[in-house]
């Protein structure tokens, strides 16, 4: 019987509140941390307020960006994608106000794992089976929590954000709440212009920066997107190949243990 990490996962985390603890797996506390999860890309942050931002300011702070991108050695075409930038104060309202923060955990689960997600879950296993488990066996993780993760960060791939991650990124690193960590995923984001993996033009995702299918950071996207079907390019956008052997890539490099749940129920001592 086919069981989906909806069940293994969440059924577990409902129970945390009501039972003594658990010692979590660190794969699966990266796995929700992961900084392209479905929280960049939920509905719910349309009400988020827009946050104002000083346009000679950040001319200013973007042509010493340019500078900078220029001498890291990016091609003409890579740089031009910083040319004519302006900043989304959407961006800004948004990470003030993500869901994790202000929802409680009930809420939280309530709108994102829902009967429909976990059948569709069932319906994209059993119909893609002999890829995941090759793809799950190649990588030493199991082929069902591939699903999960997809169905999670892009609702099975229907939904990968409609922001530019150039633009989204350029915003936050500007911020200087977070400048220092969005402005190297800037940076790692114009690595994957350069390498030719997406064109500019296509190069969208959640508001964040987080991109394709399985919503990766472009620092996650370095570290573990995978070429699987041999076209030359890591395309977690559209191959689905590519898409669930990086999710596996991810799970394995951050020490996933095969056949065991996320989670198991421990009684503590005094």
């Amino acid at each position: 019987m086919i069981v989906s990490l909806f069940d293994r996962l969440f059924s577990v985390m409902i129970r945390l509140e009501l039972c003594g603890g658990y010692q979590l797996k660190m794969s699966i506390r990266k796995l929700l941390n992961l900084g392209v999860s479905m929280i960049l890309i939920t509905s719910s942050m349309a009400q988020a307020a827009a946050v104002k931002i000083d346009p000679e300011d950040f001319s200013a702070w973007l042509v010493e960006l340019q500078t900078e991108a220029a001498s890291r050695g990016f091609s003409e075409s890579t740089l031009a994608a910083l040319s004519n930038i302006e900043p989304d104060p959407r961006v800004l309202g948004f990470d003030r106000k993500q869901p994790e923060f202000v929802q409680t955990f009930e809420q939280y689960l309530g709108k994102r794992v829902t009967s429909y997600r976990i059948d569709k879950g069932r319906e994209y296993y059993q119909a893609n089976k002999a890829m995941l488990e090759r793809i799950a066996a190649d990588y030493g993780v199991d082929a069902q929590y591939l699903v999960a993760f997809w169905g999670l960060e892009s609702n099975f791939g229907t939904y990968q954000g409609k922001y530019s991650i150039v633009r989204s990124l350029a915003t936050l690193a500007y911020d200087p709440r977070r400048s220092t960590f969005f402005r190297k995923e800037l940076f790692k984001a114009l690595q994957i212009l350069d390498e030719g993996h997406i064109s500019a033009e296509q190069f969208v995702g959640g508001w964040a920066g987080a991109m394709g299918q399985n919503q990766f950071m472009p620092s996650s996207f370095l570290n573990y997107a995978q070429d699987y079907d041999g076209d030359g390019r890591k395309n977690i956008w559209q191959s689905n190949e590519d898409v669930w052997a990086s999710i596996a890539n991810y799970l394995s490099k951050n020490r996933w243990n095969q056949g065991l749940t996320w989670g198991t129920k421990v009684l503590l001592p005094n």
